[in-house]
């Protein structure tokens, strides 16, 4: 138990051990969600593909639950990251919404079902549990609700919409075609065509 025994170790050795430590820990939950999903990754696999010890796991993370809100923070801020620039851009809205739909694609595109994995809702993956008090993707829900918002204040939209309804069903919608598009091999542009005339269409004004 040397990795135990290291990440307790006092002093600024000790703390930077266990921020390596963990960061391996998010790492490797990461690549084993996204491959396996939830219920087929368990603590000790995490902890076997970080190559540090169980024990090691549970000084960071309480379960594999805890570590998967983590995973999640982290994969909705780096997409919230790369959507933000796009939705606030000073250009027509239809083209706000198509360029963050392309930044949300283009995000990791070698994994497309990390966005599918971070979005994930608890409440159906591991009923019971209950839910954070604010989940990963209720931020990307915000932020996507504002921008359509304005959209609506400017009259670029129509204004019969619940803009964080339709910011939570926009989230789902790209969480599901990334999914499909990672199992039937879709290309990127093949989504972005249906996704942004799907979407622009059901948001214009008649």
């Amino acid at each position: 138990m040397v990795a135990i025994a290291e990440d307790q170790a006092p002093g600024a050795r000790g703390a930077r051990r266990r921020q390596e430590s963990r960061r391996r820990l998010l790492a490797a939950a990461r690549k084993l969600f996204v491959e396996r999903g939830y219920h087929a990754t368990r603590p000790q696999d995490i902890a076997r593909e970080a190559e540090v010890g169980n024990g090691t796991f549970y000084l960071h993370f309480a379960d594999k639950r805890d570590i998967f809100l983590a995973f999640a923070e982290e994969a909705c801020a780096e997409i919230e990251a790369a959507i933000l620039g796009p939705l606030n851009e000073d250009v027509p809205w239809h083209q706000r919404i198509l360029n963050a739909l392309k930044a949300s694609l283009a995000f990791e595109e070698s994994e497309r079902k990390v966005i599918a994995a971070a979005l994930m809702d608890l409440s159906i993956i591991d009923p019971g549990s209950g839910e954070p008090t604010v989940r990963p993707r209720d931020r990307l829900a915000r932020i996507t609700a504002k921008a359509l918002q304005d959209g609506i204040d400017r009259g670029e939209i129509r204004a019969d919409l619940d803009a964080e309804l339709i910011a939570h069903a926009i989230l789902g919608m790209v969480e599901q075609a990334a999914y499909h598009a990672e199992r039937s091999r879709l290309s990127n542009e093949t989504v972005l065509e249906s996704l942004a005339g799907f979407v622009t269409a059901g948001l214009a004004k008649a």
